[in-house]
């Protein structure tokens, strides 16, 4: 009889721990949590393959965080990663130490007038050096973008906007125009191919 009850028992403990371990595997790989963490993953691995095969000059250390930035800054501001990278690619070529003669920095060639406007919105104290920072860069270079995209209707005129100025943009077009610069065809050539080659987000 006490064997009998053992027995019982022993099975009991068995079947608790089959479903307890059950649910723990339920709960670690799969539902909509970890479905967006592998998502997030893959997306900001695709982003480090981009940037190494343009051999970007971000210091090493800082290379997988600066892309997992541009993501979150990306998601965050709503705006295609994919145009971020071709942004990155005609204004800078990727290089996040250098300034231009106009006195635009880094890696996205963010003016200081730039950091000092949008401070509050990114939530980044403005400090003489901080667009020396590849984070701060992408994350000011990537607002800015959302910013433009509320007072001009189309790639084109955000573009332009962005790497002449708000100001001189704003004297020089309309809203809806589409001006096909240099620098515009140059960016929205590398966004389509970006866009056929890396996923959307």
């Amino acid at each position: 009889m006490k064997t009998a009850r053992l027995l019982v028992l022993i099975g009991m403990i068995i079947g608790i721990i089959s479903l307890t371990s059950l649910n723990f595997s339920d709960e670690t790989h799969s539902g909509p949590g970890f479905d967006l963490n592998w998502e997030e993953e893959r997306a900001v691995e695709l982003i480090v393959a981009h940037l190494e095969e343009k051999q970007a000059r971000i210091p090493d250390e800082e290379f997988r965080e600066v892309a997992r930035t541009m993501y979150d800054s990306s998601r965050r501001y709503a705006v295609d990663y994919r145009l971020v990278l071709a942004v990155m690619d005609a204004e800078s070529n990727f290089r996040h130490d250098v300034v231009s003669d106009a006195g635009a920095i880094g890696i996205m060639q963010v003016k200081s007038i730039v950091a000092r406007e949008f401070s509050r919105e990114v939530g980044i104290p403005y400090e003489r050096d901080v667009l020396s920072c590849p984070h701060a860069n992408v994350r000011f270079g990537v607002y800015y973008l959302s910013w433009l995209s509320r007072h001009y209707d189309n790639d084109y005129a955000v573009l332009f906007a962005y790497n002449v100025g708000f100001t001189r943009a704003r004297q020089s077009m309309q809203r809806s125009s589409e001006p096909k610069t240099w620098f515009t065809r140059k960016v929205m050539e590398e966004y389509e191919r970006n866009r056929s080659r890396l996923p959307g987000i």
